[in-house]
């Protein structure tokens, strides 16, 4: 059921796409974070915020 609320849209897309990815193990960091809270690594990068329409 999609939203159509603008308001709770942009919270959502916050809580989800908002992060870094963490290159070794996969886990998600807040936005501010420099090493990964899981292994400590220092290889984040950001979150792939594309969305696209889902394929059939």
């Amino acid at each position: 059921m999609p939203v159509t609320d603008p308001e709770k849209k942009q919270i959502a897309q916050k809580a989800r796409l908002h992060m870094k990815i963490c290159f070794t193990c996969g886990a998600r960091n807040p936005m501010s974070a420099t090493r990964c809270r899981k292994c400590h690594n220092g290889y984040l990068r950001l979150k792939n915020k594309t969305l696209g329409i889902k394929k059939t």
